[in-house]
């Protein structure tokens, strides 16, 4: 039986699927993400795209992080929560 993803979850997926797509990431990553297929390594590139987006657009002038740099951090936590345990 197939997991079934909470609605912060679903929300987490949707945001790394877009940026995934908006840095013209291996299409192979985001099928793996939402599928809940993904290897260590795979997670490390997801990661690393997800990373490099935040540094790009995720600060504001002040340097502090926007409210969309915000959410991407929530991502990377919740990405590397498997790397932690």
């Amino acid at each position: 039986m197939a997991r079934r993803f909470t609605e912060n979850e679903q929300q987490m997926l949707s945001l790394a699927g877009k940026v995934l797509a908006a840095r013209h990431a291996a299409p192979l990553l985001a099928e793996r993400l939402a599928g809940n297929h993904v290897t260590s390594d795979d997670r490390k590139a997801i990661i690393e795209v997800i990373a490099a987006e935040l540094c790009e657009k995720g600060f504001d002038a002040e340097s502090e992080p926007s409210v969309y740099g915000q959410a991407l951090e929530r991502l990377i936590d919740y990405l590397n929560r498997p790397n932690l345990e």
